[in-house]
């Protein structure tokens, strides 16, 4: 369980704004976050947990499904369908703080539904 993520790019909104994009790489993937108020070059290292504004969360599947169904609707995948904003599944890693893991990072959702797979969509993700 990876506890740090790799700044591989950091894009300030203008000269000297505390706003910047920072794309961020784990072991398996990159995401793209809003980031503010912290200084942030390539190459730096900093701690895997992010959150999400305004995200949406639902049981990947039903007890009841198949097995083969079950497995299929647990396959993680992380899909930026805006500038910071993502959908994708991941898993529950700590339901008392709505934690989740998707592609090596781990997100902060809010209120999850369930143990196990989860479904989400988030309008944006923060560092």
């Amino acid at each position: 369980m990876n506890t740090t993520v790799v700044v591989s790019r950091v894009e300030p909104y203008s000269p000297d704004d505390e706003c910047t994009s920072v794309t961020l790489r784990s072991n398996l993937g990159e995401i793209t976050a809003f980031c503010w108020g912290l200084e942030l070059k390539e190459g730096d290292t900093i701690e895997n947990r992010l959150s999400a504004l305004d995200a949406e969360v639902r049981a990947a599947y039903l007890q009841d499904w198949p097995e083969e169904e079950k497995e299929e609707k647990s396959k993680e995948r992380l899909e930026q369908i805006g500038p910071y904003a993502y959908r994708g599944v991941g898993r529950v890693i700590d339901p008392n703080s709505g934690l989740i893991e998707v592609l090596g990072f781990k997100i902060e959702l809010g209120d999850v539904p369930c143990d196990g797979a989860v479904e989400f969509e988030c309008t944006r993700v923060d560092v």
